[in-house]
């Protein structure tokens, strides 16, 4: 079951957006979970079976949003301080999956994903600006891995070509006022996260020929930005971004090679270089990132046992917490101005077609 969910995690499905859409809460397929939970985390809601939440984002403090898929359909999830609601997208639209989702705002709004059930045949984008879809971009043979919204209309889109030589390669795409472009990368990159803290702060990471990278764009170009060399030496990659201001970075990650021995990386950006933070004691390869508003981060974790845990530095200490048995998170993000968090993913329950997307929130 578990192999099931990774592969699924691992493919991208199909998506184009477009029209005028509601935010209601009567979408059959999108309803709040009747599960009860121990410990800070609780299960808020979920998607129908099979079903996956891939991304999670949030834009105010009653305000958040949670993407994915179930059967072959958009989920498009939004929570206003109460319950977490489905938003309709429009059937003849055509839409399949939804992979990334990112925002400045309740009113700036951006999905991504792939058009076609051949599955990143082109991805595609899509802007909610209160009050509906419309189609926002498109790249035929593609995928897209990461986005970033710095501002309204200031949109960064990390996509890569399907096929090749097996070397991920990222390219990058760029929305302003005047439209799309393309920006080239300093080097061969693999992006896997990007978070833009204004137009002329957006830092991306993720692997450059098998070792971790990050990058930084400052208003003109892409620059890498040196690693500590425990980190930067070792085979690995970055997965995950968190910033809570321009000294108040956090990248998460591995070192080692998938399939063999594996660790967790975490680093902070001070202002000037990259820290590293990981302290004895933590398990596991860490995944996604989001820091908590006081200088610590959340972090989700693929740990030895096969179970995701979350764990939480406070600036001094890790600890761990434990959000489901039998599950994978896919996204996390921390309620801005609150202490609350959530989680998105994958929950099993004993066969593929029972899949289904969650979302968790720790109070």
């Amino acid at each position: 079951m578990r192999r099931f969910v990774i592969a699924v995690l691992s493919a991208v499905l199909a998506m184009t957006v477009g029209g005028c859409a509601a935010d209601k809460g009567t979408r059959p397929t999108a309803r709040q979970s009747r599960m009860s939970g121990s410990g800070p985390w609780r299960p808020v809601g979920h998607t129908g079976n099979p079903g996956n939440l891939y991304g999670v984002v949030a834009t105010a403090a009653q305000d958040a949003w949670a993407v994915g898929d179930e059967n072959n359909e958009p989920v498009v999830m939004r929570w206003r301080g109460g319950t977490w609601t489905g938003v309709e997208v429009p059937g003849q639209l055509g839409l399949n999956s939804l992979r990334v989702v990112a925002a400045s705002g309740p009113g700036d709004v951006w999905v991504f994903g792939a058009a076609g059930l051949a599955g990143g045949q082109e991805s595609r984008a899509a802007r909610w600006n209160g009050s509906q879809w419309t189609p926002a971009w498109r790249e035929p043979n593609s995928l897209v891995d990461a986005a970033t919204v710095a501002g309204p209309g200031d949109v960064w889109v990390a996509a890569r070509r399907r096929g090749g030589d097996g070397t991920c390669r990222s390219f990058l795409r760029h929305h302003t006022a005047a439209g799309w472009s393309a920006v080239a990368l300093p080097s061969v990159v693999c992006v896997h996260a990007m978070h833009a803290l204004s137009p002329r702060d957006v830092w991306a990471v993720g692997e450059s020929r098998g070792r971790p990278v990050t990058l930084h764009w400052d208003g003109r170009r892409w620059r890498t930005v040196p690693l500590p060399p425990a980190v930067a030496g070792p085979t690995g990659e970055l997965r995950g971004l968190a910033a809570q201001s321009p000294t108040q970075l956090w990248a998460v990650g591995r070192t080692g090679r998938m399939g063999g021995a594996v660790g967790p990386v975490a680093v902070r950006w001070d202002g000037h270089r990259w820290v590293s933070v990981v302290g004895s004691g933590v398990a596991g390869k860490f995944v996604n990132a989001a820091a908590d508003g006081h200088g610590g981060v959340f972090v989700s974790a693929f740990s030895a046992s096969g179970d995701d845990l979350v764990f939480h530095y406070d600036g001094q200490k890790w600890s761990s917490e434990h959000v489901a048995s039998d599950h994978s998170i896919t996204g996390l993000a921390v309620i801005p101005g609150t202490s609350q968090v959530v989680a998105v993913g994958v929950c099993c329950e004993g066969y593929d077609e029972d899949t289904s997307g969650k979302i968790w929130m720790r109070r």
